[in-house]
Parts: C-alpha cells; sequence; structure tokens
C-alpha cells in the first residue's frame, strides 16, 4: 500500500475502515499529533480502559511493546496500543526484527498507532527509519505530514474562522502567514487570539494588525523597508524595538542579510528576463514565496550597483560582529546609517 494524504486519513477515519497499524510523522508535528489523538477518540474512545489502552514512549522496551500486542479487549472493540516518539535508530538491530515481526502477524482486535509528534530522524541512520516505514506499509497505513503551501496554510485558517463562525478574507489569512511563519502551532494560537477577540463578524485587517505577533524576519523587513524609503525614524525606531524586545543582534543581521539577498536575487532575475517567483524554484523560497514579493517592492529603490554595495557592508558587519570586539548594537546603529546613505541618490 503506498503512502496515504492527509485526505486518505479522513476518509479511512470517517469510514471506521481501521487497519491494525499506522505509522504517522512528518514536518508538521501538530498534525501527526492531532490526528494520533483523533484516532485514539474514535477506535478507543475519550475515556479509553486500562485494559485495553496501552501508551509506550521512547523510553519503552520493545519487549513492553510487544507483550502488549495480544492482549484481549474483553469489553472493548479494540485492544489500543499508542506508542508516540519509537527511536528506531537507537534500537538495536534483534529489537527491531522482533518488532517488524510481530507487525506482520497482529491480532486482528489490536490496533496500533506509531505518532512520530517530537521525533526526527537521524540523517545519517535513515535506514533504520526507512525499514519501519516498509514494515508499517505492507501492515497498514503510512501517513507523511509535509510542510503545507502558502495556499493551504490560508484555506486551512479561513476554515478555522470557520467553524468558530467568523469570516476571514483571503488577503488578511496571507497577512497572518507572512507575519508568523508558516509552523501550525504558533498559526493556532495567533488564530486562536483572534478568534477571541473578535468574537463574531470578520476578523478585520486592523484586529490582524492589532494583535497578530510578527516574527523576527517581518519585523526587521519592516526595518528594511524604512531603510531604503529613506525613513530615518522609523527605520531607527524598528532597530530600538528589536532591542527592546532583546532580539539577539547575531540574528537581527542575519535576518537583515537575508533579505538583502532575496532583494538581489530578485534583481538579477528581473535583469535576465525572468519574474520573481521563478527565483523560488531556483532556491529554497517553498511556502515562502511572499519573500520575494516584498523584495521585488524593495529592490525598485535601489540599483543593483546600491545592493551590492549594502551585501559588502553587510558582510563587513558580520565579519566585525563574530570577532566580538565591538559593540555590536553600535555597529547595527552604524549599519543602518551606511545603508540609509547607500541607496539616498536614487530616492531624490
Amino acid at each position: 500500500m503506498a503512502k496515504l494524504t492527509e485526505q486518505d486519513l479522513k476518509r479511512n477515519i470517517k469510514e471506521q475502515n481501521y487497519k491494525n497499524v499506522y505509522l504517522l510523522y512528518g514536518d508538521e508535528k501538530m498534525l501527526v499529533s492531532m490526528y494520533a489523538k483523533k484516532l485514539q477518540e474514535k477506535i478507543a474512545g475519550k475515556s479509553p480502559s486500562d485494559f485495553s489502552f496501552h501508551r509506550f514512549n521512547e523510553d519503552s522496551t520493545i519487549e513492553q511493546i510487544v507483550s502488549a500486542i495480544d492482549i484481549i479487549p474483553f469489553t472493548d472493540p479494540y485492544n489500543y496500543m499508542a506508542i508516540t516518539d519509537l527511536s528506531v535508530d537507537k534500537l538495536s538491530e534483534s529489537d527491531l526484527k522482533i518488532f517488524y515481526k510481530a507487525l506482520e502477524d497482529l491480532p486482528p482486535t489490536t490496533v496500533i498507532v506509531i505518532a512520530m509528534t517530537t521525533y526526527t530522524p537521524d540523517k545519517k541512520k535513515m535506514n533504520a527509519f526507512k525499514k519501519l516505514i516498509e514494515s508499517v506499509d505492507k501492515n497498514g497505513i503510512v501517513v507523511e505530514f509535509s510542510k503545507k503551501s502558502q495556499a493551504d496554510l490560508k484555506k486551512l485558517l479561513m476554515g478555522w474562522a470557520a467553524k468558530r463562525g467568523l469570516t476571514l478574507q483571503p488577503e488578511n489569512a496571507a497577512k497572518i502567514v507572512e507575519y508568523t511563519g508558516t509552523d501550525l502551532n504558533t498559526l493556532k494560537n495567533e488564530m486562536d487570539k483572534l478568534c477571541a477577540y473578535v468574537s463574531e463578524g470578520e476578523i478585520t485587517s486592523d484586529a490582524v494588525e492589532m494583535l497578530v505577533t510578527k516574527n523576527l524576519a517581518t519585523r526587521v523587513f519592516d526595518m528594511t523597508d524604512a531603510v531604503t524609503s529613506g525613513n530615518w525614524d522609523k527605520a531607527y525606531k524598528c532597530l530600538d524595538l528589536l532591542f527592546y524586545q532583546r532580539e539577539e543582534p547575531v540574528m537581527i543581521l542575519s535576518e537583515l542579510s537575508n533579505t538583502y539577498t532575496d532583494m538581489y536575487r530578485v534583481r538579477v532575475a528581473v535583469e535576465s528576463g525572468m519574474r520573481a517567483e521563478d527565483v523560488a524554484k531556483d532556491f529554497d523560497y517553498k511556502r515562502r514565496e511572499f519573500r520575494l514579493k516584498k523584495a521585488e517592492r524593495a529592490s525598485a529603490r535601489l540599483t543593483t550597483e546600491d545592493i551590492c554595495s549594502c551585501l559588502e557592508c553587510l558582510a563587513q558587519v558580520n565579519t566585525e560582529m563574530n570577532s566580538g570586539s565591538s559593540n555590536k548594537r553600535l555597529l547595527l546603529e552604524q549599519l543602518i546609517a551606511k545603508l540609509m546613505m547607500t541607496g539616498k541618490r536614487v530616492r531624490k
């Protein structure tokens, strides 16, 4: 059986076409946890019996897990086994063979759900995890929850709002993703905050601006936008706010460098007859395409020579900051002045 999608798993749960073993893993840890909980509630119930519900984690031994497989659920339809973060790359070959052998001959009344809620396979030991996938795939269902696209995240946010009886326009959903990033847990927290505040009607742009917490990349871009616009007052207010919020100078410089790198990539692409969107195909901008659109707007205020000069300034400050011999705040304050002066002739 091939890997199933999230929609396939939804259908499997809705139709109650339960399999003996499930493996849920992937980058979207929130979805892994959410569907593990759904399976547990549907199969074992919201208040499962101690006799037919067994929980295991990375500290459990294979012997403990395997010994629970043959337990007969006298009062319940299933013997449910929830295994969280099974660290297969830390288990011995003999233990893995025992476990995989047990999966091949599961009693019809036993359901095992392996949920990787925090565990990420060691890249140097991927073969161990691949064998787990193969073993579960032969005997049950494997679902990988990959990172969602920006379009999917917008739909998800709009869906969360609709479940609360609220409306969220696509442009405002996109703004929330842009401000907070693509982490689902963070997005869920921001939506809970918005829904609690709005309570009825529409989640407006004003509400998003007032309540949604901007991530570091967004706050640094606000500063960059002020710099390229020649707005000295706003640029230094943004920098002061970053220091007030105790952001590390090294991280501020890193995000600032990323922003100017975005601008350079977009400028070179446009000068080569390409579109800003085409840059995403050559560089890792998946789910972050909005960065390129913002970079294109900001770079329009600078010449290509200006952008290169700015990158040189950033590289120089990075060297000085890493030496540890200078006042990092002063370095950033001086850097902002240099960046603003670089593009001054274009803005006149």
